[in-house]
Parts: structure tokens; sequence; C-alpha cells
């Protein structure tokens, strides 16, 4: 079941497909290029004329950082994810949000804010709130200098995961460790 399809998009070697419960990697040579593809690939960008890229369904991006609003504790951001992927109460979102980012590792920092985090709770935060859209794909875009997505995804196996593809774009090969297949 297709999750997301990129088909001539520019740093990519031809088509890349990437399934409900597959997670690929792709390696691109600089920053710009990535920050590029990841918009791309989630809809936020216009693909170049003669590209072609098709989801199942709803996709969400990831940034390297997490993409938290510096405003809202944890919890917030993650409600505000549900909240935003379709009209619930403040409390159906809670509950949902709760589920969420439980299952991503977050119980102990559910009421502290993104700048008192680590940078890798701050990820996995970012991926609890896509989750919350139930999307088809997720895009994780990567950073040096940060906890790999491969060694954060795996410390905790999260059910909710196998629900989405996962595509990450990176500039160094040696991040894609834990992702199935690099590209």
């Amino acid at each position: 079941m297709c999750g997301l399809l990129l088909d001539g998009v520019p740093g990519l070697p031809g088509r890349l497909q990437v399934d409900v419960g597959e997670q690929r990697a792709v390696v691109v040579p600089h920053a710009a290029d990535r920050r590029r593809l990841a918009d791309i690939a989630a809809g936020l960008d216009d693909p170049p004329s003669g590209a072609m890229v098709l989801a199942g369904g709803p996709v969400r991006l990831v940034p390297a950082e997490g993409g938290l609003l510096p405003h809202l504790t944890v919890l917030g951001n993650v409600m505000h994810g549900h909240r935003s992927a379709q009209p619930a109460t403040k409390q159906a979102a809670r509950e949902a949000g709760l589920v969420k980012a439980i299952g991503c590792g977050l119980e102990d920092v559910l009421d502290r804010y993104p700048h008192e985090i680590t940078p890798g709770r701050r990820r996995l935060a970012g991926v609890a709130r896509a989750l919350g859209a139930y999307p088809r794909a997720i895009v994780l875009e990567d950073a040096n200098g940060l906890p790999t997505w491969g060694s954060l995804l795996s410390l905790r196996p999260n059910p909710d995961l196998a629900s989405a593809a996962l595509l990450l774009i990176t500039t160094s090969a040696d991040r894609t460790a834990g992702f199935d297949d690099a590209e």
C-alpha cells in the first residue's frame, strides 16, 4: 500500500516509493537540498516541472529540531497535532495526545517546554505530534549534531509508526543506520 511516491524529483536517483510500514532513507549532498526535498515530499512546496509526488493520504513533516511550538508544553504540542488534524474536543485531543506521547516514550516530559528537553526528545515529540494527524507518510528531516532518527525510533518500538511510510532525508550516509533502505 503506497504511502509516498516521488518520481523525477531532483536529488533522487529516479523513482522512490515508500509503502506504509516501510522506512527509507535518502542521502542528498547539501542541507539546502535536504530542506527542499523534505518540503516537496511533504507537499509544502510544489515539485519541479515534470516531477510527480503522490501520497496515499496525509503527509506530515517532522523538521530536524522537531518542529515544536515553543509556547506549548510537550503534551500541548502533541495535542495541537490532533486538534489540527481533525475536529476534536480539548479532552479528546488530550486523551489521544497522551496515547501518542506515551507511545513515543515522552511520559516523563509531558509538562515541559521544548527548550527544557533534550534534542532527541524534541524530535520524538515532533513524531508524536505528526502521528496525531494519522498520516499515511511521515517525512523526517535530519541534521548533523542531533541524535540519529534510527537510534531514537529503535529505543522504543511504536506500533503507530507501522501505519505510516517513513522517509528520512539526510546529508550523510552515516546517519541512516536503523532504516531499511538508503538511496
